[in-house]
């Protein structure tokens, strides 16, 4: 995965002006580069998790999800710490609510980054894949677009 590919896919996401197609192209650019097969950013609101952007490689919609963070205390781990986290639905010692999510949704492996904005949790990026998981590299790239994206959402924020 080439620099210039990581550039061109900066320059797409930070040429959006609306909240919501930043979260779509950054899915849309995650998924590509990641080479994975989904991608879904939610925004984070007291104990609930609400999908607001998504984009699917197969191109078939899904309905976006709500989910309570109680119930997946991995996610939970990576909004406290702000370490990114892999799970994969081959391992015996994976988190059981996120295998559990990984084999509703007929996938092999999960990347979590936590997204922050102005100093705070704002959202949770997360992709998916049905390969084998995924590299240092592309976790490191997956994080460094993520702190862009963050820093996006406050300035477009602080626009409305």
């Amino acid at each position: 995965m080439g620099s210039a590919a990581v550039e061109g896919a900066i320059g797409r996401i930070t040429a959006e002006t609306t909240v919501s197609r930043l979260l779509n192209t950054t899915c849309t650019e995650l998924v590509e580069l990641l080479d994975a097969s989904r991608g879904m950013i939610s925004r984070v609101i007291g104990d609930l998790m609400v999908e607001l952007g998504a984009y699917d490689r197969t191109g078939e919609e899904r309905p976006l999800e709500l989910y309570l963070l109680s119930d997946y205390p991995l996610t939970q781990e990576v909004l406290d710490t702000g370490e990114p986290r892999t799970v994969l639905r081959s391992d015996a010692d994976a988190d059981a609510a996120e295998t559990a999510l990984l084999e509703q949704l007929e996938l092999d492996a999960l990347l979590m980054v936590r997204l922050r904005a102005r100093g705070k949790n704002w959202g949770l990026v997360e992709i998916y894949t049905d390969e084998t998981g995924f590299t240092q590299e592309q976790v490191n790239i997956a994080v460094a677009i993520v702190d862009r994206v963050g820093a996006l959402l406050a300035e477009l924020e602080g626009t409305v």
